[in-house]
């Protein structure tokens, strides 16, 4: 072989190998898990954008930030600019003028600008705190408007079926009848199957665009498809938002209370005034004799604490910090009791969904018997339908049994606090 020969072989040998490992990259492996919440968690994004309440955090979010101006201000209020102009009208000083200028402004209290800026800071996290909760909220909403959507589409599959089968029997019958091995009471009893099972297919369907268009008025236009969302693990209940806000708004209150505390009396005021008269002065057996003068001078104001300013300000503070604490408790348990209701409802959701799994494998093979011996005439069309019913049944409560424990899973990661972004 030659050399060239040999060039070209490992060349696209090489190009072979390139290839293979670039599919083998990028192929995902087969059985992989969708990412936690993976429907939950873009829909829930688009929920919260398109979600009044939250848009209204978001801006007074951005409205106590703004009061950072205030207490990276030299003065908790504004400078003011003041002046006064006089002139006599009688008297022996003829001509006086008098004008005054003065600019001053109010200033801190010792302690209250850092008090200030603490009362900012809570309260922006009391907002965000608020805003995670909303999201939960949110996520409420979007898991109970899922699982009806879901709901609606076990019954739409049901109700297929239950129509699919109801037509080939109904063939069955109506060739029976034909050949004369089956009473024309047989034919109109399939019939009328035939015709329940249309009507129950078609407000099924109704159902189901229903629940599939409030879906999407939820999400703007996304559509209940796919994997909603897996179940987490338990994590500090601390962590919960319902928990974080409440305690975000004690924390609030105190550094409120911090802040009465610290302004017991209204900004004192300081003030730096300039003044200028120009006045002529006549004095009897003497001569006119000019007396002006220029005044630079200070002017401050202090007012004093009193009993009727402070006391009501403190007890409104301190009774705000007692309810914002109850609250805090009063959320914690409720939380609590939540997280172990929806435990229980998740493992009754198991066993139920176990149990009707094991009766709709029963009332399949009933069906099939009946069937088979139905078409050897061991059986009449009353019975056949009477099984038949028994597995529709069975179907029925197989469908809300699951339905029911995937409730009961979204409940648990809601009552969990799980609300998951992207």
């Amino acid at each position: 072989m030659s050399i060239a020969r040999l060039r070209r072989c490992f060349v696209a040998s090489l190009v072979v190998l390139l290839f293979a490992l670039t599919a083998s990259a990028q192929a995902k492996p087969k059985g992989t898990p969708k990412p936690l919440g993976y429907a939950l968690a873009r829909h829930l994004d688009m929920a919260v954008a398109i979600d009044a309440r939250s848009r209204a955090l978001d801006a007074q979010h951005r409205a106590v930030g703004a009061r950072y101006a205030t207490s990276n201000s030299i003065t908790p209020g504004s400078p003011y600019f003041a002046g006064s102009r006089r002139s006599n009208t009688s008297g022996n000083l003829v001509g006086l003028r008098e004008t005054e200028l003065e600019v001053g402004m109010p200033v801190w209290l010792p302690g209250q600008r850092d008090a200030y800026e603490d009362t900012v800071t809570a309260g922006l996290l009391e907002v965000e705190e608020l805003l995670a909760l909303r999201r939960l909220d949110v996520a409420a909403l979007l898991r109970d408007a899922w699982w009806r959507a879901q709901r609606a589409a076990r019954d739409v599959s049901i109700a297929r079926n239950r129509l699919a089968t109801a037509r080939d029997i109904g063939g069955d019958m109506a060739r029976r009848v034909e050949l004369g091995d089956a009473p024309r009471q047989d034919e109109l009893l399939a019939r009328n199957e035939t015709l329940a099972a249309e009507t129950e297919f078609a407000q099924a369907e109704a159902a189901t665009r229903a629940t599939r268009a409030a879906y999407g008025v939820l999400t703007d236009g996304a559509a209940p498809d796919g994997t909603l969302e897996t179940v987490t693990k338990d994590g500090a209940v601390d962590e919960h938002p319902a928990l974080r806000a409440p305690l975000a708004s004690l924390a609030r209150a105190e550094t409120q209370a911090r802040l009465v505390e610290a302004s017991f009396i209204d900004s004192p005021e300081i003030g730096l005034f300039g003044r200028s008269e120009q006045n002529t002065q006549i004095l009897p057996g003497t001569d006119p004799q000019k007396t002006d003068s220029n005044t630079l001078g200070v002017r401050f104001k202090i007012p004093l604490p009193t009993p009727g300013r402070n006391e009501p300000r403190r007890a409104e503070a301190e009774a705000e910090v007692v309810r914002a604490r109850a609250e805090y408790e009063r959320a914690r348990r409720i939380v609590e009791a939540e997280i172990k209701a929806a435990r229980a409802a998740v493992a009754a959701g198991r066993r139920a969904d176990a149990l009707t799994a094991k009766r709709l494998a029963v009332a399949d093979q009933q069906f099939e018997l009946a069937r088979k011996a139905f078409r050897l005439g061991e059986v009449n069309a009353v019975d056949l339908y009477r099984v038949r019913q028994s597995q529709l049944d069975a179907q029925r409560t197989r469908a809300s049994a699951s339905i029911d424990l995937g409730v009961a899973l979204s409940r648990l990661n809601q009552a969990r606090g799980y609300a998951p972004g992207l």
